[in-house]
């Protein structure tokens, strides 16, 4: 990352963002490159439905704001926000965060590069034992980034369709975070309240239900015990098996 940041660096309605047309040939054409490099299909497959389904969460939630979102803003940002797995972290250690920032930047968006960065932070005050792929350089420098940076409504939407989706399932932020402490084995995640907080924060503002936008968007049922919401799945519902990457709709 460059240190010349601003607190417009993610002004995204005024900085030059990739048109839609644009954005859906990155997202495929790093998706491409990762199966190119030898990635598994199968995984890179899935990954590739996760990233069409936060666009079209963005976009959703941000038709319902009144105009305060532009949708179509909404939706490029969600099909650019993980461009930074065009490489495997596992491999290069360097976070997809701050990969998808570069990559941006050199292909000429450095406008829109904030994004891959802010949709991994709910919580702007990152501690470094909770980004352990970070080497101590890197933490620093992604700190000190956002530090320096106002999020707006664009970047908290992005974090909220992220939390929305894992692989190709669409999850209540419930169900998501449940899965990710199976996945980790752990009781309680540190950005648990964050979550929910997020979410609050779009209902309050906008005066909407964001998982029912949700899980009106993927025909899925809405079911609330108290405070706890779930999605279900309706049997006649299911995910398209095909495994090419045409992104667009």
């Amino acid at each position: 990352m460059q240190q010349d940041f601003n607190s417009k660096i993610n002004d995204y309605e005024n900085n030059r963002l990739p048109s839609k047309l644009a954005a859906l040939r990155i997202a495929g054409e790093y998706l491409q490159t990762r199966i190119r490099n030898g990635s598994n299909p199968k995984i890179i497959y899935e990954h590739g439905v996760h990233v069409f389904n936060v666009a079209k969460i963005a976009r959703a939630i941000a038709r319902e704001t009144g105009g305060e979102i532009n949708p179509e803003t909404a939706y490029i940002l969600g099909l650019l926000h993980d461009v930074g797995r065009v490489k495997d972290e596992t491999v290069t250690m360097v976070p997809h965060g701050i990969e998808g920032y570069r990559y941006l930047t050199k292909l000429g968006y450095p406008g829109a590069a904030p994004i891959c960065l802010t949709h991994n932070f709910i919580d702007k005050d990152i501690k470094p034992g909770d980004y352990p792929t970070y080497s101590p350089a890197l933490f620093n420098q992604t700190k000190g980034f956002l530090s320096q940076i106002e999020y707006n409504d664009y970047d908290r939407l992005i974090q909220l369709g992220d939390l929305f989706s894992r692989g190709k399932e669409i999850l209540s932020i419930r169900q998501r975070l449940d899965k990710n402490k199976q996945f980790y084995k752990i009781k309680k995640l540190s950005y648990e309240d964050k979550a929910f907080a997020l979410r609050d924060y779009f209902d309050d503002k906008f005066g909407i239900d964001v998982e029912k936008i949700v899980a009106d968007e993927f025909d899925l049922t809405k079911h609330t015990n108290g405070t706890i919401t779930i999605f279900l799945l309706p049997n006649q519902y299911a995910y398209a098996q095909e495994r090419r990457f045409s992104l667009v709709k």
